[in-house]
């Protein structure tokens, strides 16, 4: 009686382990395609990587609320999209992409960081924090960015404004181009490169 009470109990736990919703999500992808992102609300860290792989680490406040995340990833050949649909509040997702990879960002609201990846970026935001590490400001030939109300600090650059419908543009004599808009909160655009 007792080894079945305990089969029981260990299948019962096993069968609740496999049950648990994911917390990661992971493809391969070559370096050098384009990635298209549509996030929702939350805070997201957006990450350079030497692997040949998109990979999403993601967590939320109340664990009983994994099983409300939708996180999708699509790959066809050098194009990548990726949805995310969290709960609202304390929803954090760590994305990881190649090094190379041009980026098209859309974010409802929250905190969006992106650092240590080279290639073309165009990214909106509705309201929060934007932060982009540029890598190195050289290697752009057109750089536009702008806020509707709040703040951009573009050290990259050597431009900080401050109020309503702020915006500059910047040309240089590199190949990748930055697109960068923020309805209302705060933009830094800083470069990491030595």
């Amino acid at each position: 009686m007792r080894i079945v009470l305990a089969a029981l109990l260990l299948g019962g736990i096993a069968a609740a382990h496999a049950a648990a919703p994911a917390t990661s999500l992971e493809r391969p992808f070559a370096a050098g395609g384009r990635i298209t992102m549509d996030l929702s609300a939350g805070e997201y860290d957006i990450t350079g990587s030497p692997d040949g792989r998109i990979r999403l680490d993601w967590e939320v406040e109340d664990s009983d609320r994994l099983e409300d995340v939708d996180n999708r990833l699509t790959v066809a050949g050098s194009e990548a999209r990726l949805d995310t649909d969290g709960p609202s509040g304390h929803f954090r997702v760590r994305i990881q992409v190649p090094a190379q990879s041009n980026l098209h960002v859309r974010l409802t609201a929250g905190e969006l960081r992106i650092k240590g990846i080279e290639g073309d970026k165009d990214v909106e935001l509705h309201a929060g924090e934007l932060d982009i590490d540029v890598v190195r400001p050289e290697d752009y030939g057109h750089v536009d960015a702008g806020v509707w109300a709040g703040e951009i600090h573009a050290s990259a650059f050597s431009i900080t404004k401050e109020g309503l419908f702020r915006s500059f543009d910047w040309s240089g004599k590199g190949k990748y181009r930055l697109h960068a808009h923020l309805k209302a909160g705060e933009m830094r655009l800083h470069g990491s490169a030595k």
